[in-house]
């Protein structure tokens, strides 16, 4: 049992509510929520009641809350044993360089335009953002941390499902029927993606007029060329010269995170993986599972 997720279950119940807690611990309620599920995956059983808006240990929880605030009394008195040591133990810093590979789309909409938060948190943290086609090895160490748009088959890795990437169907404003008006597509070899399989089993007969390997250049050339092209909506919902079909609901791709399993318990991987998985479970374009 791990003892972040224990003095979490014991600050939860003494600050009486997730967000008061996450203000103290210094996290954000998602990574609250989080380690407390992993206590309850551990325990096998609810560890909290929310009654009134207010949390508290359930029941079959009193004794574990009892074992948690011992071994906090117990950290703290080391602590102030070590008297200026004690912030350091407390709160280690973290630093590094933490490499991040995936797709291009979801680092430019999702994970690049809040990495300041991450750096404010840990100055001393470098985030390597890796995206392009090809997957980077985590065995090899080309990468620390990879989000798949697939569930890889094999491999040492711990991994974790996000959530779903949500497609649209996006065009200027006007423009009304994907079945007449003019489409840009993804290059050819992208037809065997389930993205591109969903639009030629809804759209068959559309009339291709450009095709691009990248998201970001097919949004402007349909911009450009009054035409109609199917994006995730992380990317779609940011284009201001392009409306989504709101009747037209495509498949969207499971998002994976993976961790090489010698690295998961890295404190500089595991705080950019922990951050990534926030970053992207509150976007409103990935739908959580």
């Amino acid at each position: 049992m791990d003892w972040e997720a224990l003095r979490t279950f014991a600050v939860v119940c003494r600050a009486n509510t997730m967000s008061a807690a996450a203000r103290e611990l210094g996290v954000n309620q998602t990574t609250i929520a989080r380690r407390i599920a992993r206590l309850e995956e551990a325990t096998g059983f609810p560890v909290l009641l929310r009654r009134d808006g207010q949390m508290s240990p359930t029941l079959r929880a009193q004794s574990l809350l009892k074992t948690a605030r011992a071994m906090e009394a117990e950290v703290s008195t080391l602590l102030e044993a070590n008297g200026g040591f004690s912030e350091k133990i407390a709160r280690p810093e973290i630093s590094g360089v933490v490499r991040v590979a995936g797709v291009d789309v979801i680092f430019e909409n999702c994970i690049a335009p809040r990495l300041g938060e991450l750096i404010s948190n840990h100055p001393s943290l470098c985030v390597e953002l890796i995206g392009g086609n090809r997957n980077l090895s985590l065995p090899q160490r080309e990468t620390d941390i990879a989000l798949r748009l697939a569930r890889p088959q094999t491999g040492a890795f711990h991994i974790r499902k996000i959530g779903v990437m949500e497609y649209g169907i996006y065009g200027p404003a006007g423009m009304d029927d994907p079945t007449t008006e003019p489409w840009v597509d993804l290059d050819d070899a992208f037809a065997d993606k389930p993205e591109q399989i969903w639009l030629n089993r809804h759209f068959p007969n559309r009339h291709t007029i450009s095709r691009s390997n990248r998201g970001s250049i097919m949004a402007t050339m349909a911009c450009a060329a009054n035409a109609f092209a199917l994006l995730p909506r992380c990317l779609g919902d940011r284009i201001s010269g392009l409306t989504r079909k709101p009747d037209i609901d495509p498949e969207g791709r499971e998002i994976w995170l993976l961790i090489h399993q010698d690295m998961r318990h890295v404190p500089r991987v595991r705080v950019v993986a922990e951050w990534v998985s926030d970053v992207l479970i509150g976007s409103a374009a990935i739908k959580s599972v």
